[in-house]
């Protein structure tokens, strides 16, 4: 069984958590343009986020999630100032509307099958075998799943999980005997190479993740940090962490 790891927020994430849920009012003698910038983030990027925060010269407040339900928070009104995106999709259609800007290609992802037991691959994905991916109609990385699957012909029976920070939990927990997840979890959690298949890209149309800046918030301090996202240095811990 895949061992898992809870993610521990670094200081500055759970100051800016803290303040988030506090609020301005709560610290009067600080002003407003001090909170920390709410990003809206998919939880595939959660084991990335603290290669993008390390350096970053502010407070950031991240709220993680499959990115159908987060693009809904920000249709709903929920307050972000950027929108970390795992599709190209969703930022698009808040541009559209007039919701968004500035959409900025952050990361490709990659998708691999860790399995707990046997061989990773085509042949392992058999009608015995239940394997857990991330809500298709929410998640990139599920649609991506159901792709590989469908491309596959694959009779696996399947175990739908809200994202795939879930469907990892479920691999790791044993509640399935395997799952479809990012590249970037089984690295950041250390799991052998023997445990986990990559994904050909051919198999699943590409997962583009973007990043928008989120209309009515603190545009520029989100435009800030998502040039931050682009820059080359963090760029290169990117790709380290497992995207393109």
């Amino acid at each position: 069984m895949v061992a898992i790891q809870p993610r521990t927020l670094s200081p500055r994430t759970r100051v800016a958590a803290a303040l988030t849920v506090a609020g301005c009012l709560a610290l009067a003698a600080w002003p407003c343009a001090a909170a920390p910038l709410r990003l809206a983030v998919a939880s595939n990027f959660m084991a990335a986020f603290a290669a993008v925060e390390a350096d970053y010269p502010g407070e950031l407040a991240a709220t993680f999630g499959s990115s159908g339900l987060l693009y809904a928070q920000i249709v709903q009104g929920r307050p972000f100032d950027a929108f970390l995106s795992a599709d190209r999709a969703r930022p698009m259609v808040l541009i559209e509307d007039g919701r968004a800007d500035g959409a900025t290609t952050y990361a490709i992802g990659r998708l691999v099958l860790l399995v707990n037991a046997g061989t990773p691959g085509p042949a392992w994905l058999t009608a015995a075998k239940r394997v857990a991916l991330a809500n298709p109609a929410t998640a990139p990385y599920g649609r991506a799943a159901a792709e590989t699957l469908t491309s596959l012909a694959a009779t696996t029976r399947r175990i739908v999980a809200l994202n795939v920070a879930q469907a990892f939990h479920f691999a790791a927990s044993g509640a399935a005997d395997g799952a479809f997840v990012a590249l970037a979890q089984v690295r950041a959690q250390r799991v052998a190479a023997d445990r986990y298949w990559l994904v050909p890209d051919h198999r699943h149309k590409p997962i583009e993740q973007v990043a928008v800046v989120v209309r009515g918030g603190r545009e520029a301090a989100a435009r800030s940090f998502i040039a931050h996202l682009a820059s080359e240095p963090v760029q290169a811990r990117i790709r380290d962490a497992g995207y393109r």
